[in-house]
């Protein structure tokens, strides 16, 4: 009995990064999306503390199929309301090593039918309480040989975050990553993964030739 409680730790330890992303499955369908505009969207009371933010989203054109949309979020600082300041986006393990810090999001729709990555921002109750949440999802493409092969999706989950300590090196506010998930099924929209694995509600221009895994027949 005691060989096969070691050999489960031993398993537990050993597991592969891979297996390690397809454990954790949130549900987000009561979620309430934040709506937002190309150019700015203020958003008031943004982290449930009554400080507003503005959302900045942006086209790249690539003068190809390969644009992308890039997400800034701002808020002022905390003490004045003052001087719009960048809201980043942490995936540190803790505040001292590991990770890296982003400056924005960007999405990539390709060409709306197999979009390749995805971000939404939300309102939700996130273990128990009140948050701001920004979800990523992409499509992993070291998988496929083209755009259009069903490949697993990757899923980030970030919860706005305030430095109350002041912790030098650090903004105001952050994004921090709290979740970090592979999905089973392949598919070839990352906006139909969300729907399907998360439970947000598809785009109402959702272009995808199914709303099973999105691929074509």
């Amino acid at each position: 009995m005691k060989h096969c409680f070691w050999i489960g730790v031993w398993a537990a330890l050993l597991a592969s990064p891979a297996e390690a992303l397809e454990k954790s499955r949130p549900n987000l369908s009561s979620a309430a999306p934040i709506a937002l505009v190309h150019g700015v969207t203020r958003v008031e009371d943004f982290d449930g503390k009554g400080h507003p933010a503005q959302i900045v989203l942006a086209w790249r054109e690539n003068m190809n199929a390969h644009g992308y949309a890039i997400y800034s979020v701002l808020m002022p600082r905390p003490d004045e309301q003052t001087d719009w300041n960048l809201v980043t986006f942490e995936t540190h393990d803790s505040k001292r090593k590991g990770g890296s810090e982003r400056n924005e999001l960007y999405d990539e729709p390709f060409n709306d039918e197999q979009v390749v990555a995805s971000v939404r921002f939300l309102k939700a109750q996130w273990k128990g309480k009140r948050a701001t949440l920004a979800v990523t999802a992409r499509r992993d493409l070291s998988h496929m040989e083209s755009f259009i092969d069903s490949v697993p999706v990757e899923f980030e989950i970030y919860t706005l975050t305030s430095n109350e300590d002041g912790v030098p090196g650090w903004p105001f506010y952050y994004f921090d990553r709290v979740e970090h998930f592979r999905s089973d099924k392949r598919y070839c929209n990352s906006d139909l993964a969300l729907s399907n694995e998360l439970g947000l509600p598809l785009p109402t221009d959702y272009a995808g030739p199914n709303r099973d895994d999105g691929c074509i027949r």
